[in-house]
């Protein structure tokens, strides 16, 4: 599978995708409890975060993390994330999980509240804490995460205290920190396995 041109494709659809998305929700939001409402939201606004992170940045999400975050294998594009794994973050984890959470909203409103744990974990902590050195700089995706996520995600959660159970927190923490977990494991990994490859390759003393 050709994930470098699929992912071209959905990066550059999510400029004309998410706007189009407001637009629907503002259409549906009559029918639609605001706490639904909310979570159906999330995805145009992550659409727009990759759109950023992908199209808009000078230097795409992966290609910063793979050469200059501290992250970085600084030599090898493709470590520790590939296109594969871009793909899998994003169209096969996110997006369908927003998805599934919004639509389980008035049975399973935890669902969808553990992306906002996981954006939490993996976009707002990433973008303005763990790739920020002395001085703040650009990250692909610090803008809208910044001006979009950050406040989506506080208003999000505000929202859900409202009505939600200790155990409805829970439920989404732990998803949220799970989805987050696995993937920060993958990475370790990918990077153990890239520094295990270049010790190989170097000659014995």
């Amino acid at each position: 599978m050709n994930f470098r041109r699929i992912n071209r494709v959905w990066q550059s659809a999510t400029l004309l995708l998410a706007p189009m998305f407001v637009v629907v929700l503002i259409w549906f939001k009559p029918t639609l409890s605001p706490f639904q409402w909310l979570l159906w939201l999330h995805l145009p606004l992550l659409m727009f975060h990759e759109a950023e992170e992908y199209v808009l940045s000078p230097l795409n999400f992966k290609e910063y993390i793979n050469l200059k975050s501290p992250l970085a294998s600084e030599s090898d594009p493709d470590f520790p994330l590939d296109e594969g794994y871009v793909f899998q973050v994003n169209i096969v984890i996110a997006w369908p999980l927003i998805i599934l959470g919004a639509i389980l909203a008035p049975i399973a409103p935890w669902v969808g509240v553990s992306m906002i744990w996981f954006e939490l974990l993996i976009n707002n902590v990433t973008h303005t804490m763990l790739f920020q050195g002395e001085k703040l700089s650009y990250t692909p995706g610090l803008v809208t995460n910044s001006f979009l996520l950050v406040p989506y995600s506080t208003w999000t959660l505000l929202c859900a205290a409202d009505f939600f159970s200790w155990q409805n927190w829970l439920l989404s923490a732990l998803l949220g920190a799970g989805v987050a977990a696995a993937l920060a494991i993958k990475t370790k990994r990918r990077l153990a396995r890239f520094h295990r490859g270049q010790g190989a390759s170097q000659p014995l003393a």
